[in-house]
């Protein structure tokens, strides 16, 4: 098989309705395979070495050996992405790894630039977490904690912010002031808070401090918005369901984010019940994990700042009494997309149903949901899901990849016209709804 990625590619944009894939060698799907995931996987052996004292002292004298084997693990895939090699077996013995195995079996021998980038990305983070099941000492070791943890410590301004207006909101009289007005803003913090996302900045901490000020400014990136039937959606009073579930991105201040709203529902009374989906393994850099939002609580609960303070407390105690339940489950770390969930995961599917609301936030999920196809822009939300449709879903997604649906015709090609790279960038977000 030919190793030359360039001569496996077709210098094409990639066609409409086709699968995103690197094979499109003018495809974000291709730059992200050739540039962003070497990328991430040089700065994960970077922190390691750096760290390699500091991880010895945590996992013992017995985990150095182990960690030069997993440095140079991490080498070898690189190499093999920059190389395109075809999807080997995963070896370890989780539960998942059939699934996997099986899965790209019947991919026909795909590699990372010829097959779905979905299923690309998917795999070499799969073969990340493989590295550290296969040693003794080192399997519960995230590579990805210490970058997690920095970027929720730059975000501390903002986070203090935050907190200050939703203490604010909380302790108002219900009477006479704008709950719509401030869910919405809420809401629209949530999505701009998707920005902080270290799978698309390389594993670079950036600072995301900025959108609580210019948040009015922002509403014409919003190319598609919602909000007002996610509103009417999560105040319905008449709705059978009190639960509201929340599919989560990433870790640090937007989780922060996806925290405030879900205080605001239950302090509103818009829901008894949130359920809080996590990721089962570090996933995508910045994904949350259960320990990361368990670190995160426990950090906002020790902060000196009072509101904070206060928040994290409030946080511990919702999950203590289970108001907020924490969720994990295999399905969101592999590679099919949700209109495969029904089949797949079939008592997920039917959680899923008995919540009032489902939220999916961020990129990945909006992926998943779309079927990783290159829609038309306009193509109904309804359509794009391809009959995944368990209860009423809100999407937050700032853009960053070439896939989108529900636009109003013409929206992406003025957005095209003024900035040809607008669905690379991060800079725009949807709001959207689809009803079940």
């Amino acid at each position: 098989m030919c190793e030359c990625v360039n001569d496996l590619q077709m210098d094409l944009v990639t066609p409409r309705n086709a699968s995103l894939s690197g094979f499109y060698k003018r495809s974000f799907a291709y730059y992200t395979i050739k540039e962003r995931l070497p990328k991430i996987l040089t700065q994960s052996i970077d922190i390691l070495v750096r760290n390699k004292d500091e991880i010895t002292k945590e996992y013992g004298n017995e985990a150095k050996e182990e960690l030069k084997h997993v440095i140079g693990e991490f080498s070898k895939l690189k190499y093999e992405v920059q190389t395109n090699k075809v999807m080997r077996n995963i070896t370890s013995n989780a539960k998942d790894v059939d699934v996997y195995n099986n899965f790209f079996a019947k991919q026909a021998n795909v590699t990372y630039f010829t097959g779905v980038w979905l299923h690309a990305e998917c795999y070499m983070y799969r073969r990340i977490r493989e590295i550290f099941e296969l040693t003794e000492y080192l399997k519960s070791y995230d590579p990805f904690r210490i970058q997690k943890q920095e970027a929720f410590n730059t975000s501390q301004t903002a986070i203090l912010q935050l907190s200050k207006y939703l203490m604010s909101t909380l302790n108002e009289n219900d009477n006479g002031h704008d709950v719509k007005g401030e869910f919405i803003k809420l809401l629209k913090m949530n999505l701009w808070g998707n920005q902080c996302d270290l799978s698309f900045s390389g594993g670079v901490v950036e600072d995301c401090s900025d959108w609580f000020q210019i948040l009015d400014s922002l509403q014409p990136n919003i190319v598609s918005d919602h909000s007002e039937q996610i509103w009417l959606a999560v105040s319905n009073t008449n709705a059978t369901s009190r639960i509201i579930d929340i599919i989560l991105d990433n870790s640090g201040y937007e989780l922060f984010t996806d925290l405030c709203l879900a205080d605001f529902l239950i302090s509103h009374k818009f829901a008894r019940t949130i359920r809080i989906y996590v990721k089962n393994m570090p996933w995508f850099v910045s994904d949350v994990t259960k320990n990361d939002f368990e670190w995160t609580l426990q950090e906002l609960a020790n902060s000196n700042e009072t509101d904070v303070n206060k928040l994290g407390k409030r946080w511990l105690h919702y999950v203590k009494q289970k108001v907020w339940v924490i969720v994990e489950n295999d399905f969101f770390t592999l590679p099919h997309d949700y209109s495969l969930m029904a089949q797949e995961a079939p008592e997920l599917y039917k959680q899923l149903g008995e919540a009032k609301l489902v939220i999916f936030k961020g990129d990945l999920n909006y992926r998943k949901l779309l079927g990783e196809k290159n829609w038309d822009p306009t193509i109904p939300c309804k359509v794009a899901l391809q009959g995944f449709a368990p209860s009423k879903i809100a999407a937050l997604r700032t853009v960053k990849c070439q896939l989108i649906c529900g636009l109003e015709p013409g929206v992406a090609e003025a957005l095209s016209e003024k900035d040809p790279n607008w669905q690379e960038t991060g800079k725009y977000g949807v709001i959207q709804f689809c009803d079940d």
